[in-house]
């Protein structure tokens, strides 16, 4: 039995000793810059209007920095498939009031974007109103 027990441990090591290793070489990728012409949410966390860049740190894993490249906040994100393609990449805010909530990323030429998690609330509210702005394609940093 304990043979047993020592050998699957052994096995669980290694696999999570591969799995480690791929994740450290995972290379962040610029997805988009973006001129916000107003204050915006991300999560509970307000940013003022201006220049941000996006960038995947890991899959589903995007991080939000400033015109300096300094790190500002990371976001878990779910995929979301459009029937279109983008010609140009785009982020999605949801309006409530006067907040506007980051809900998708759109990089550009794809199907695909990111879909962050908001609150149901915005989500309901959105239903009536959203505001898309235009981004400008960036390759890898």
């Amino acid at each position: 039995m304990k043979r047993i027990t020592a050998n699957l441990a052994l096995r669980m090591m290694i696999v999570l000793l591969f799995a480690g290793a791929g994740f450290a070489q995972y290379t962040p990728q610029l997805i988009l810059k973006v001129d916000v012409p107003f204050e915006f949410n991300v999560g509970k966390k307000t940013y003022p209007a201006g220049s941000y860049q996006i960038v995947r740190t890991a899959p589903y894993t995007l991080a939000l920095r400033d015109s300096k490249n300094e790190f500002l906040t990371s976001v878990v994100t779910g995929s979301i498939v459009s029937g279109q393609a983008r010609s140009a990449p785009a982020l999605r805010f949801e309006v409530d009031g006067d907040q506007h909530v980051l809900s998708q990323i759109w990089p550009a030429s794809g199907t695909t974007g990111y879909e962050l998690y908001i609150p149901k609330r915005v989500t309901y509210l959105a239903q009536q109103q959203a505001v898309e702005v235009q981004a400008s394609h960036a390759g890898k940093q």
